[in-house]
C-alpha cells in the first residue's frame, strides 16, 4: 500500500479536547491552520494510519483497509481546505474582510506579569473598587449619564462613536490577549477586520479549542467584555470628573457606545461573537452555530414535505437548536430594521443604502442561500404535494387576515411641567440684575426671588413725585381764584398721582416675588449687572397645588390618529402609572420655541393636559405619557409608516440643505 510521505503528515496533529461528557477529536493542518473534526473511530484510523505513514513497521503491517480509508480521507480533506484557502477567490465582500497584519505569539512573554495581575485578585479588587464608585457617583446625580443614550443616533454622536470604536476595540482585544496568555494559550495572528470599510482590530485566539480548557474557553471569550466592563466604568468616572461641556459629551458618548456594543453584540449569545462561544461553552455544545442552522432547515425542508437530512439529536433537542438559530437569524433582522428606522429619515438617505446594502449581503443572501439549499441528491423526494399546498394556502389566508387585523396604535411622549408658560417666573420690566434672593428649592407666597434696578424707571418715579408736588402746588394757588380754579388744581392732582401711581407699579415690577407656595428653580445663571429685557424667563415655580399642566412636543405624524380618536392616555411618573382622562388632554398647533421637551421637525405641535400630581413634588420634571389611539388595520400601519419615513427623509433633506447655505453664507 503506498501511504503519504512523512513531511505531509507531520504537518498535521490529532488533539483531544473536552467537550461536555465526553471528548471531541480535532484534527489541525499547522500550516493553514485549519480544523477538521473527527469521529472516534475515524480519529482511531487516522492515529494507526499516521503512524505507519511515519515508518512504524508493526503499525504498518497492523493497517486495515478501513484504517487506510479514514487516514486518507482526512487527508484528502485537509488538502481540499488548504487549496481552497490558498487559491479559491472568495467573493468581494465589503461588508466583511479580514486583514491578518502581524503575528501576535511573541508578544505573550512580555505580557504574562500584566496578565496574571489581571485575570487574579488585584485584578478583582479594581473591578470591585471602580464598581463602588461609580454605584455612589450613579446614586448621587440620578445617573444623569443616560441622557446620551436618546441622541445615539444624532450625526455627532455617530461621528464619535466612528472615532473612538477601533480604540475601544483594541483596548477589547487586548483583553482577550491578556486572557489566552494567563491561560498559557498560544495566540495566531492579529490584525484588522474591515466592516462595512470600517477597521476594526481582532486576534486570533483559535488556538484555545486545541489546548485551553472550557472554563480557560469561557474566561478568554468573556475577557473581552469584562474589558469593555472596565473601560465603560472608567469613562462613567471620568465623564464626573471633568467640567468642559464638550469634554463631557465626548466621554458620554463613548460609554454609551462601549455598553451598547457589548450589550448587543460582543456579550449577546445570539450573534456569533464572545457572548455566543461562551454559551456554546457553557451548554458543552461546541458547534452550536452551525448545528442550529442545519436544524432550522431541517425543520424547514420536513415542514414543507420535502427530504432532509437524517436527525442527529432527540427532537426535543432538534427544537431547541432550530429555535436558537430561527432567535438568532430575528435578532440580526431587528438590528437592521432597527439601524434603517433610525438612520433612513436622515442625511439625505444614506440610511437607506447602508440598509439595504448591509441587509442584502449580511441577512437576505445568506438566509436564502440556507433555506433554498436543496435535499440531498442521494434521498427521493417525498410524496407531500397535497400538505405543502394544504400549508401554502393557510400560511397565504394568515397573512392576508394578518392586514386587516385592527391593532391600536401607541405612542409614548415626554411631557413636562409648563415651565415656559403657566409656571414660568418672567421678568416684567427692563432691568439689570441687582441682587439673586431666592435660592433654587421650596420658597413661601410673597418670597423676593430676584431684584433688578432700571435708572430710567427711577428717573420717571422722580419727575412722577415732582409732578404731584406741583399739582398740590397749583391746586394751592387755585382755591384763591375761586371754585373754577379750585376744580382745576384737583383735575391736576388726580392726573399727577395717577401717573405717579403707574410709574411706581412698574418701580415695582422690578422686583420679582412668589405669588404662591412652592418649588422654585433658576433656569438659567444671572450675573450681577447683567441687563434682562421684559419677557426673559428666568426660572419656574411650581405651587403646591393638588393639580400640574404639562405641555409636550406631539410628532406631526401622531395628528392624524388624534384626530381620529384617542382612547387612553397613561401618565408614568417616577415609576408610577396614572391613568388619565382623554379628555383632558388639548392638541394645538403652536409658534416653535427652542427648549420644549421634545421637540421635532416640521410643524410644532403641543399636547397640553392636566394631571392630578402636586406640581411642586416634581422634581425630576419630565415624565413619560402613553398614548393609545383608534385602532386601525395592519396595512395601514405599514402605509403610515412609510409615509412618515418619506415626510422625515424630506425634512432631513430641507434641513441639510439650510445647513448648507448657512455655511456657504447664503450664496
Amino acid at each position: 500500500m503506498d501511504l503519504p510521505r512523512p513531511a505531509l503528515v507531520k504537518q498535521v496533529e490529532l488533539h483531544l479536547s473536552a467537550e461536555g461528557r465526553g471528548f471531541s477529536y480535532l484534527l489541525v493542518d499547522r500550516v493553514s491552520g485549519q480544523i477538521l473534526r473527527l469521529s472516534r473511530a475515524a480519529a482511531a484510523g487516522y492515529r494507526r494510519f499516521a503512524n505507519a505513514a511515519l515508518g512504524d513497521a508493526a503499525a504498518r503491517e497492523g493497517l486495515g483497509q478501513e484504517e487506510a480509508k479514514h487516514g486518507f480521507t482526512a487527508l484528502s480533506w485537509l488538502r481540499q481546505m488548504r487549496e481552497g484557502a490558498r487559491f479559491q477567490r472568495k467573493p468581494f465582500n465589503p461588508m466583511q474582510m479580514q486583514l491578518p497584519l502581524f503575528e501576535a505569539a511573541p508578544l505573550q512573554p512580555r505580557l504574562l506579569h500584566l496578565s496574571r495581575l489581571a485575570f487574579g485578585l488585584p485584578g478583582i479588587l479594581m473591578l470591585a473598587v471602580l464598581a463602588l464608585i461609580v454605584l455612589m457617583l450613579g446614586s448621587r446625580n440620578d445617573w444623569k449619564i443616560m441622557v446620551e443614550f436618546r441622541e445615539v443616533f444624532s450625526i455627532e454622536a455617530l461621528l464619535t462613536f466612528g472615532l473612538v470604536a477601533p480604540f475601544l476595540k483594541l483596548i477589547h482585544e487586548f483583553g482577550h490577549i491578556l486572557a489566552a496568555t494567563a491561560c498559557g494559550v498560544r495566540l495566531r495572528k492579529a490584525g484588522v477586520n474591515v466592516i462595512g470599510l470600517y477597521p476594526i482590530p481582532y486576534v486570533d485566539c483559535s488556538e484555545a479549542d486545541l489546548t485551553a480548557s472550557r472554563r480557560q474557553r469561557i474566561l478568554i471569550s468573556g475577557a473581552g467584555i469584562l474589558t469593555d466592563l472596565c473601560v465603560g466604568l472608567l469613562l462613567f468616572i471620568a465623564w464626573h470628573l471633568v467640567w468642559s461641556d464638550e469634554l463631557r459629551q465626548v466621554l458620554g458618548r463613548a460609554f454609551v457606545f462601549s455598553v451598547f456594543s457589548s450589550l448587543l453584540f460582543n456579550a449577546n449569545p445570539l450573534m456569533r461573537m464572545d457572548g455566543y462561544f461562551i454559551l456554546a461553552d457553557l451548554l458543552n455544545h461546541r458547534n452550536l452555530g452551525t448545528d442550529a442552522t442545519t436544524a432550522l432547515r431541517r425543520l424547514w425542508w420536513s415542514g414543507l414535505g420535502m427530504a432532509a437530512t437524517p436527525q442527529r439529536f432527540p427532537m426535543r433537542h432538534e427544537l431547541a437548536l432550530a429555535g436558537y438559530g430561527l432567535a438568532s437569524m430575528i435578532y440580526r433582522w431587528v438590528i437592521l430594521l432597527t439601524l434603517v428606522w433610525n438612520l433612513l429619515p436622515r442625511y439625505l438617505g444614506l440610511g437607506l443604502l447602508v440598509g439595504a446594502w448591509g441587509g442584502w449581503l449580511m441577512l437576505v443572501a445568506p438566509t436564502l442561500n440556507r433555506l433554498n439549499t436543496p435535499p440531498p441528491a442521494n434521498v427521493a423526494p417525498q410524496s407531500g404535494g397535497r400538505r405543502r399546498r394544504i400549508m401554502a394556502t393557510g400560511a397565504g389566508l394568515l397573512l392576508t387576515g394578518a392586514l386587516f387585523i385592527p391593532v391600536a396604535p401607541v405612542a409614548v411622549i415626554e411631557v413636562a411641567p409648563d415651565a415656559l408658560g403657566r409656571y414660568a417666573v418672567t421678568v416684567k420690566q427692563p432691568g439689570f440684575v441687582r441682587e439673586t434672593v431666592a435660592e433654587d428649592g421650596h420658597v413661601a407666597a410673597g418670597t423676593v426671588l430676584l431684584t433688578l434696578s432700571n435708572p430710567a424707571s427711577e428717573a420717571r418715579v422722580s419727575l412722577a413725585a415732582l409732578g404731584v408736588a406741583e399739582a398740590g402746588l397749583a391746586r394751592q394757588i387755585g382755591t384763591a381764584s375761586g371754585a373754577a380754579g379750585l376744580r382745576r388744581g384737583e383735575d391736576q392732582v388726580i392726573a399727577a398721582e395717577a401717573q405717579y401711581h403707574l410709574v411706581e407699579a412698574e418701580r415695582a415690577a422690578l422686583t420679582l416675588t412668589a405669588t404662591l407656595a412652592g418649588r422654585f428653580a433658576l433656569t438659567r445663571r444671572l450675573r450681577p449687572g447683567e441687563f434682562l429685557p421684559a419677557g426673559t424667563v428666568i426660572g419656574r415655580l411650581l405651587p403646591d397645588t393638588a393639580e400640574v399642566v404639562m405641555v409636550g412636543a406631539v410628532p406631526e405624524r401622531l395628528v392624524q390618529h388624534f384626530e381620529r380618536g384617542l382612547s387612553r392616555a397613561t401618565l408614568r411618573l417616577d415609576g408610577h402609572y396614572l391613568p388619565l382622562d382623554p379628555a383632558m388632554l388639548h392638541l394645538a398647533e403652536e409658534p416653535r420655541q427652542e427648549g420644549q421637551p421634545g421637540q421635532q421637525d416640521g410643524r410644532n405641535f403641543t399636547l397640553r393636559l392636566t394631571a392630578p400630581v402636586i406640581a411642586s413634588g416634581l422634581e425630576g420634571g419630565a415624565a413619560q405619557l402613553r398614548l393609545s389611539f383608534e385602532t386601525i388595520p395592519v396595512w395601514r400601519h405599514g402605509a403610515l409608516w412609510v409615509a412618515d419615513k418619506i415626510t422625515q427623509f424630506r425634512n432631513a433633506e430641507i434641513a441639510e440643505r439650510q445647513q448648507r447655505l448657512e455655511n456657504n453664507g447664503g450664496q
